[in-house]
């Protein structure tokens, strides 16, 4: 499935080896293949399969696919996104603003849970309390208990305990909180923390018996630290630009976009994080070999001066890639997508070139190669991101053919090509990599930048090494 699985579901809900799971192995890919085609025949066909993939809480609650409250909703929201447009072709209302959680937020309190009329829910004091108001109250509406899911804008600020969920998790009475009754009204209201908020989730409880009510709020970007994220990276350099230029900074993904519309950041973002040690990953992220990071805009950003921006936090342990982008659910293909490698360590960078920047390259051109101790240095005294865009290729020439894979002996050479940003990194002005070299004797070396189909840029020959 595409859904990442929590601990409780894959206790509950993972069942690859019952009656049912070869069938949905060998099932699904074919309804998607032959079921494809349907919408150009006509027929409103919605493949919601991967409707799932970015959430990370728990959602199923039985191997035959049963969903909790939060799950339906989920799924009844997009259902309303989906038929939407087929509805308005045959003129009838549309009913999403009435189920989808995004609508909700924006009205502050909407319930999503049908036939109990709860509680409206809305910020104040500039976002430090939660207040609940309910009219028509009786002493049997304040009983059962309320929750509340803090999700913040860096996960950082949760309990280590609670950072693989993305929230903390709140429970307390209504006569816990000082509520009471105001002019005919239940009125509560519950201080929330000093850390920022993307989302919040609330409503009432009987353990046991599950949720009575519930309704989600995304909580606004502060401008004001909008702009500050913004100023801050005035001489900063993208790590990597697709539709949104990205940035990491302070363990944060950043993603920009210039000139934004709200369509702009409608789609959910994905973000698949690939560590350098796969123990790193949850257990259940290992077979796959990355983590998901995927978010909703409203949840990590804001719109600001005709821009938007959003900051994601990246996990503690060491990063090797990512790649990020804008998906539509259930659709194979993305919107866009970039990869990205972990920052350089401009500290190693400057060593390294303090160690080269007084001797003779071994060889000049576009950079300047220096070889020593068993690397390859490619140096730009004066660079820009556009001098390492194009492709590295190095074509390594063995002293001794037998050092060879015995698929490169024909060729004569081995191939070391590589991308500039995992290898290297700018700093001060200046552009350096270094390369690796194999253990084994070299008689020489041809390095230089090309272009996929077309000519090389540039290219140099170099002796063995001296």
């Amino acid at each position: 499935g595409a859904k990442p699985l929590t601990p409780q579901e894959l206790e509950r809900a993972y069942r690859p080896e019952g009656r049912h799971g070869p069938f949905i192995v060998e099932g699904y890919p074919l309804l998607r293949q032959f079921n494809g085609d349907l919408p150009q025949q006509g027929v409103n066909y919605f493949d919601l399969t991967g409707i799932f993939a970015d959430r990370r809480e728990t959602l199923y609650i039985d191997a035959c696919c049963h969903l909790n409250q939060r799950g339906n909703e989920l799924l009844a929201a997009e259902m309303a996104r989906r038929l939407e447009p087929a509805l308005r072709r045959l003129g009838t209302e549309s009913p999403a603003a009435a189920v989808s959680p995004l609508a909700a937020a924006r009205r502050k309190a909407a319930l999503v849970s049908a036939g109990y009329p709860g509680f409206r829910v809305s910020l104040q004091d500039d976002g430090k309390q939660l207040r609940y108001v309910r009219k028509d109250c009786a002493t049997k509406d304040q009983d059962a208990r309320f929750f509340l899911h803090l999700t913040p804008r860096d996960l950082t600020d949760l309990p280590p305990g609670r950072r693989e969920s993305g929230f903390d998790d709140v429970t307390f009475s209504f006569a816990g909180t000082g509520g009471g009754f105001q002019q005919g009204q239940c009125v509560a209201q519950f201080p929330l923390p000093d850390y920022p908020l993307a989302a919040l989730r609330t409503g009432q409880q009987i353990p046991g018996t599950g949720e009575l009510w519930s309704t989600e709020l995304i909580v606004p970007a502060d401008p004001g630290q909008l702009r500050a994220d913004y100023a801050a990276l005035a001489t900063a350099e993208p790590a990597a630009q697709g539709y949104f230029a990205l940035y990491l900074q302070d363990n944060q993904l950043i993603y920009l976009r210039e000139t934004c519309a709200a369509a702009d950041t409608a789609a959910p973002f994905f973000l698949h994080i690939v560590p350098e040690a796969v123990a790193d990953l949850p257990e259940d992220m290992r077979t796959a070999g990355f983590d998901h990071g995927g978010f909703e805009f409203v949840r990590r950003g804001g719109h600001f001066d005709g821009k938007c921006l959003a900051a994601v936090a990246l996990p503690d342990y060491p990063i090797k890639e990512m790649r990020t982008g804008q998906h539509i659910p259930g659709q194979k293909d993305p919107l866009w997508s970039v990869g990205l490698v972990a920052a350089p360590d401009i500290d190693q960078l400057r060593a390294d070139y303090a160690a080269v920047s007084a001797a003779e390259p071994a060889a000049r051109n576009y950079f300047d190669l220096y070889w020593r101790e068993n690397r390859l240095l490619y140096l730009r005294e004066s660079c820009a991101a556009a001098d390492t865009a194009a492709g590295f290729f190095l074509h390594i020439i063995p002293a001794d053919i037998t050092d060879l894979p015995a698929e490169r002996r024909d060729a004569g050479f081995a191939q070391g090509g590589f991308e500039f940003v995992r290898q290297g990194g700018r700093f001060d002005g200046k552009c350096l990599a270094s390369v690796p070299l194999p253990d084994y004797p070299i008689a020489g070396l041809r390095t230089g930048q090309y272009i996929a189909g077309q000519e090389e840029l540039w290219s140099v020959e170099l002796a063995a090494a001296p």
